[in-house]
């Protein structure tokens, strides 16, 4: 048993390779008439590229306006509010500040703009443009 765990190992690495590019075959690309019928929100953009800021960038728009340590952060969907306002998906992040309060941030994940701050987000200590 033991003489067939060398070759076992060698041979799954090699065909490990080969996995991801067998799956891709497999894929088909959504035609460009069924993108409103899975994602009407696509349709209304004129435009069918969806970019999502990257997490270290939200971090950093977070960090210019608040004090605080990052300590957690997901991709959500939009609340109907901000569905209305054409917010497709929200960076939210949380952050906790100096005085140990949490506050929940809420980010449109395409352009970075503050949805929401919920928490202590009223003391001026924490924000940074306020903070003498």
């Amino acid at each position: 048993m033991n003489r067939l765990v060398p070759p076992l190992v060698t041979l799954i690495a090699a065909l490990l390779p080969a996995l991801p590019a067998s799956a891709e075959k497999g894929r088909r690309a959504i035609p460009e008439d069924q993108i409103e019928e899975w994602a009407p929100e696509l349709s209304s953009r004129h435009d069918h590229e969806f970019r999502v800021i990257p997490l270290r960038r939200a971090a950093k728009i977070v960090a210019g306006r608040f004090h605080g340590k990052l300590i957690g952060a997901r991709l959500t969907g939009p609340t109907p509010r901000e569905r209305d306002m054409g917010v497709v998906l929200v960076q939210e992040l949380r952050l906790l500040t100096p005085s140990r309060d949490l506050l929940r941030i809420r980010l449109d994940a395409r352009t970075g703009e503050f949805l929401e701050v919920a928490g202590a987000e009223r003391d001026p200590q924490f924000r940074k443009e306020e903070r003498k």
